[in-house]
């Protein structure tokens, strides 16, 4: 009887036994992390960043794309995963071994130097009108934000301590919504009276952009920064179970919700029988949860462990999937996909924070890279799923199957083991690094290398 319940404890971590956190969590404002200036200056240039690429994007879709992609729903949800899948497999899987092998501050301020080329290059290329030339310019600049991205994202761990980090995440993802609609809203007043001139707006971000990541002083890992770690060692810390628990929730969740997405937009485009109505709603309502979701993903990791938030995901986006299907109307279904993408954010960015300070030394880069890889891969490949069977079987089958899928995921990571050990979740204890000072993580004891 001992061994039986020796070998149970192994196998079923403290987190596993309980749903809600019962010793005392470290409470982590997001606004309190701006007070450290190499988190302001990792944001800032972040913000700005994607103000100009969000200005961008607005020109060059209002000049390249817009008068081409007039059609039905399901040629638009084709749009989008090819313009989703292009910086995705082109520079997702070099972007963790470039964060790894190069120095992530020379990534940062190197790319943002890119980026002012290829927007000085653009304002040229748009007055000739040479709509192919822009094509090829603006993939570039997408796979460059994607290596970007997950630079920015393998650096956060060494401005902000481990149980800072889905704080930090979360700040990072609700300043990128914010950054979006206002570059947005500048590319189209600037549009309307500058032109093509208006991409003279984005080079100035981009530069100012480049002048925060030059100031940012504590060492943020990558090159000779880090330990080298091997091809061979990476693949051995997928073994890890919190490593491939984390992929496995995170890229079923994102394949079932890429399918329940599209399925709904077809189902609502033949409801409402107007597509540009039907698509914009669905694309609308699934922005506005996963805003919902960062704000609260900062109390839910606070009071709820890991493994049961990701059960209780499952199960509330296969009820509320079902339920939507039961009353079969457009509010119940547009109502159906913000919840489902509420949840999704906030299991993502708890699983973003266990990749984060959960991977190996010398290997952050790769190891959230592959993550990262593998849920955006498992979203494209739902909608491209649902396009390909949808005219066979129907929409609303289609979304009772991703119910039944939420249901069979939910028994599954309930009976996954999470833990390698009868050890809780240390992201939400004390760090017993100190704490990051205001005037910059500049000294030995504050530096942290993955």
């Amino acid at each position: 009887m001992n061994r039986v319940n020796s070998f149970h404890n192994v196998t079923m971590s403290r987190a596993e036994k309980s749903l809600l956190r019962h010793d005392k969590s470290v409470h982590v404002s997001r606004l309190a992390l701006l007070k450290y200036v190499e988190v302001r200056r990792l944001i800032g240039g972040q913000v700005l960043g994607q103000i100009s690429d969000a200005a961008l994007s607005v020109i060059l879709t209002t000049q390249l794309l817009l008068a081409r992609s007039e059609g039905p729903t399901n040629t638009r949800l084709m749009h989008m995963v090819v313009a989703a899948a292009i910086p995705l497999l082109i520079a997702g899987p070099v972007a963790g071994w470039l964060a790894d092998h190069f120095s992530r501050r020379t990534i940062l301020v190197s790319g943002q130097f890119l980026r002012v080329a290829l927007s000085a290059t653009l304002i040229f290329v748009l007055i000739a009108d040479w709509s192919g030339t822009a094509a090829v310019l603006w993939a570039l600049g997408l796979c460059t934000n994607r290596v970007l991205y997950n630079a920015r994202i393998a650096s956060v761990r060494h401005v902000v301590r481990d149980h800072e980090l889905v704080a930090a995440n979360s700040l990072s993802l609700m300043l990128s919504s914010v950054s979006g609609v206002v570059g947005a809203s500048m590319a189209i007043l600037a549009s309307r009276y500058l032109g093509s001139t208006a991409m003279i707006l984005v080079i100035v971000g981009h530069s100012v952009a480049v002048l925060m990541w030059c100031r940012i002083r504590t060492p943020l890992g990558g090159g000779a920064e880090h330990v080298e770690v091997t091809w061979a060692e990476v693949v051995t810390q997928f073994r890890h179970a919190k490593t491939r628990y984390s992929i496995v929730a995170t890229s079923s969740h994102r394949l079932i919700f890429g399918g329940l997405l599209a399925a709904t937009a077809l189902r609502v485009d033949s409801l409402a029988t107007g597509t540009t109505i039907a698509f914009g709603s669905v694309v609308a309502c699934n922005g506005l949860g996963s805003f919902l979701g960062t704000l609260s993903a900062e109390w839910v990791n606070e009071h709820l462990h890991r493994k049961p938030l990701t059960v209780l995901t499952f199960a509330a986006t296969a009820t509320s999937t079902g339920l939507s299907c039961a009353l079969d109307d457009r509010f119940s279904y547009l109502t159906n996909v913000l919840l489902v993408a509420f949840f999704f954010q906030n299991l993502r960015l708890c699983t973003d924070a266990t990749i984060q300070s959960n991977a190996r030394r010398g290997a952050g880069g790769r190891t959230f890279a592959a993550y990262d890889l593998s849920y955006n891969i498992a979203f494209l490949a739902g909608i491209v799923t649902t396009l390909a069977f949808e005219t066979n079987v129907g929409a609303i089958t289609l979304m009772v199957v991703a119910t039944f899928a939420a249901s069979l995921g939910t028994a599954g990571l309930f009976v996954m083991r999470r833990a390698d050990s009868d050890q809780d979740e240390t992201i939400n204890e004390s760090d017993p690094r100190p704490e990051p000072s205001p005037f910059g993580n500049t000294t030995q004891a504050e530096r942290v290398f993955p």
